[in-house]
């Protein structure tokens, strides 16, 4: 796992702070592992999207 060094501060509305709540509880891991996974999740997905569509447009060109 990766060191975690660097403190970062985000201001949530009540509704998202019960929503973070419940979802760590119901996962059984932190507030702050969830967050740190959704924006892993949140990047790695349009990451791998742009990609797909980079091949797919490169593929329709050389076909």
């Amino acid at each position: 796992m990766a060191k975690i060094d660097k403190r970062f501060q985000i201001l949530l509305s009540e509704e998202e702070q019960i929503l973070l709540k419940n979802e760590a509880t119901r996962r059984g891991i932190s507030q702050g592992e969830l967050i740190r996974l959704a924006l892993k999740n949140e990047i790695i997905q349009k990451s791998e999207l742009l990609r797909r569509k980079a091949i797919q447009n490169l593929t329709e060109i050389f076909s």
